[in-house]
């Protein structure tokens, strides 16, 4: 009966959207800031962006930002970044204050286009304790990871943490590589916090990870984040699931990004890397 009722398909006429700049950032601890910057793309153009299971050559060149002009002001200093690859641009300078107001400034000398971003370094947060716990049941072991850490009562606090998992026990994990899926075998994970939820502004979570085994090595990293970008991480996990994106409303997301797309965030993650054949 309904494959019966299919109605006569309707001509719609839909001009695809401008492209824009779009902007991320990552903060490798205690070395540089990373930023992406890319171009959007219309999900009208999407035929012929992937060849078998990767992204093809001519769809990244058109996407990629390469040769922007790329600056980060910060206490009355400003700092040009450098272009390590195609769209990835990184200042060994960046971070030399663990707090603070950071601005953006990019330039597409392709098009012309420019943008800008403000946002806070908010100051790191440390765990009070963490470790994993190795729990085997006949036929099934269950991967715990179980912290607790401190939240200032006195203001208004978010957090993201990012689990993060390396499936190759040949080699231990590093942090610094977690962008590279390759070989790796890598699976990331993540929750966000507010502090609405913490208990005499005490968070203790024991925290179960599903697909770990005994064999892994993980690593766990806290990050204190502003209100607008756990807005931007709430929106991205919301429409995360593919049903999600088919059958869901459309989800516009947060930006801080003048005349353009993303979000530019400065957050200071605690990491802890843990060899789970220790355990």
């Amino acid at each position: 009966m309904l494959f019966g009722c299919v109605p006569k398909p309707i001509d719609i006429d839909v001009k695809a959207a401008d492209p824009k700049l779009v902007l991320a950032s990552q903060v490798i601890p205690n070395q540089i800031m990373i930023v992406s910057l890319t171009r959007s793309f219309s999900a009208l153009e999407g035929q012929g962006i992937q060849d078998d299971d990767s992204l093809n050559n001519d769809f990244l060149d058109k996407i990629l930002v390469e040769n922007a002009f790329v600056t980060i002001t910060y206490f009355g200093t400003v700092d040009t970044l450098f272009m390590i690859s195609p769209g990835v641009y990184a200042s060994i300078n960046t971070l030399q204050y663990s707090y603070g107001t950071y601005t953006i400034y990019a330039k597409d000398p392709q098009t012309g286009e420019e943008i800008n971003a403000t946002t806070q370094l908010i100051p790191q947060v440390q765990f009070d304790t963490i470790y994993p716990q190795v729990i085997k049941n006949p036929g099934d072991t269950v991967i715990k990871v179980n912290y607790t850490f401190h939240d200032d009562p006195n203001a208004e606090n978010y957090y993201v943490v990012n689990y993060i998992r390396k499936s190759n026990s040949n080699s231990p994990l590093d942090i610094n590589q977690v962008f590279s899926q390759g070989s790796n075998g890598i699976i990331k994970e993540f929750e966000l916090l507010d502090d609405n939820s913490f208990t005499n502004s005490i968070y203790n979570v024991s925290k179960e990870l599903e697909e770990a085994t005994p064999h892994d090595s993980i690593a766990v990293m806290l990050s204190h984040i502003s209100k607008g970008y756990f807005e931007y991480l709430n929106a991205f996990k919301k429409s995360g699931a593919i049903i999600n994106q088919l059958t869901g409303e459309p989800i516009n997301y947060p930006t801080n990004v003048n005349n353009g797309y993303g979000y530019f965030n400065a957050y200071y993650p605690t990491t802890r890397i843990f060899d789970l054949n220790n355990y």
